[in-house]
């Protein structure tokens, strides 16, 4: 695999800033995206100190290609998604909820989705030819655009409370910044905002809204007594939720109080991805919905989603797709929809799970060569059923295995590190615990075979 191909993810490039992902190489991706599909596209960019470099880098790569260029500058990825709709595409320099010192580009389509690891590897397959610049009479003309007034009407439209709630804003020093708390104001919701202003080094909480993250959120809601606080990742493709008593509402649970109000108007086709809780089939069997499963990466759960006309597709990591709105995850969109199905539901944030059963969750994981990953998973997918006495399997990403009470437990190889990861799921602790613990024995002995 050579060094570009490893940036390559379901989230589209990435890499350490500078190091990896460089202005040269950037430059060099231009200029391959628009041989590949010359036209009109739209550059965006999040926080990080690096991505207004490397956004001018893969604007100059396009422009030399031939293709025109409208900047918007700094602005929250699916704002770029939405300004990416009707041109060739659109590109966006971000490592969305990674650490400052990386940075990467997700590309867009002229439909406003993100493109496939599929798309990425033909990108870099074709910066290993001659790439060549326009002449002179036909390089691509480059312009400013001020766009994001358009978003920012478009999602503002999207809902609207009949009550004046009090939110907690947290955009973390991130994109978000620039139009969580707006959107809310035009609501007619009363909000308190921390972690406002963006800030490259996210110093507020870091990039990412995990639930150690949160705890200012938390002690804002609960010493404002606010009725729900939202948080965002670095570039607004992601959030999380706090409840009204300051406790991080958990993301499984949010992702299928939200699955089971979507499902109705005969849209019955939910989409989640294999690492999803039991939890989501649970309450949406219950409201007479199916559920569907596709690799981890909002971009599979889309495809899945598009395949089956469904309505409603999401990953526990808070990136949620509703593809009447948005075929980009949207966290700032996510939240206000979160919100509006409350206000339908008369219920508060804390009782979203009420009557949903408890299942325990636990992960592990095995430090793997990725050299022999492809190997030892046609061992592990030979044995698996065998090995746990389970009733089905799925081999969509990495290996999953169900049991009749709903228990699973999924043995998949690491994308981006030399680990294979495990997780396993069941209503009884010591169960979850037991069914991790034989997969990592199963993985070992397949270790041991393969040397």
């Amino acid at each position: 695999m050579s060094k570009m191909e490893h940036l390559v993810s379901s989230s589209g490039l990435r890499g350490v800033a500078m190091e990896e992902v460089t202005p040269g190489l950037f430059y060099k991706c231009g200029l391959a995206c628009s041989s590949m599909k010359p036209g009109t596209y739209a550059v965006g960019y999040d926080v990080r100190s690096t991505s207004p470099l490397l956004a001018d880098a893969f604007r100059c790569g396009l422009n030399a290609g031939g293709s025109h260029t409208v900047s918007y500058g700094l602005m929250p990825t699916p704002a770029l998604a939405f300004l990416s709709r009707g041109l060739a595409g659109g590109v966006m320099i971000t490592a969305s909820h990674n650490p400052p010192q990386y940075n990467g580009a997700k590309i867009f389509d002229g439909r406003g989705a993100s493109w496939k690891p599929s798309d990425y590897r033909s990108l870099v397959n074709s910066m290993k030819g001659n790439l060549q610049c326009k002449g002179w009479d036909s390089v691509g003309s480059s312009r400013h655009g001020a766009g994001l007034h358009r978003y920012l009407e478009w999602l503002s439209s999207r809902r609207a409370f009949r009550e004046a709630w009090r939110v907690g804003l947290d955009p973390g020093n991130g994109s978000t910044c620039l139009t969580a708390p707006l959107v809310f104001e035009t609501a007619g919701c009363r909000m308190e905002v921390i972690n406002s202003h963006p800030d490259p080094l996210f110093k507020g909480r870091g990039s990412e809204p995990n639930e150690p993250s949160l705890s200012p959120l938390s002690a804002l809601v609960r010493s404002k007594g606010l009725d729900v606080g939202f948080a965002y990742d670095g570039d607004g493709d992601r959030f999380a939720v706090v409840d009204e008593r300051g406790r991080c509402l958990k993301q499984d649970v949010a992702l299928a109080f939200v699955a089971s109000a979507m499902v109705k108007d005969g849209r019955k086709d939910i989409v989640v991805n294999v690492d999803t809780s039991s939890v989501v089939d649970f309450m949406v069997e219950n409201a007479g919905g199916r559920v569907h499963r596709a690799p981890v990466g909002d971009v599979y759960v889309l495809e899945e989603l598009i395949r089956l006309g469904g309505p409603f597709g999401g990953e526990t990591c808070g990136a949620w797709i509703f593809p009447d709105e948005s075929l980009c995850p949207d966290g700032v969109l996510s939240s206000i929809i979160f919100l509006s199905l409350l206000e339908e539901s008369g219920l508060r944030p804390s009782e979203v799970c009420s009557g949903v059963p408890v299942f325990y969750t636990e992960r592990r994981s095995v430090p793997c060569q990725s050299s022999i990953k492809e190997s030892l998973m046609r061992i592990v997918s030979s044995r698996a059923i065998g090995w746990f006495s389970g009733i089905a399997m799925e081999d969509l990403d990495g290996i999953r295995v169900s049991f009749a009470d709903r228990s699973w437990v999924l043995i998949r190889p690491s994308g981006t590190e030399p680990l294979v990861r495990i997780t396993s799921e069941s209503r009884e602790r010591a169960v979850a615990e037991e069914l991790a613990d034989r997969a990592v024995a199963l993985v070992k002995a397949a270790m041991g075979d393969i040397k």
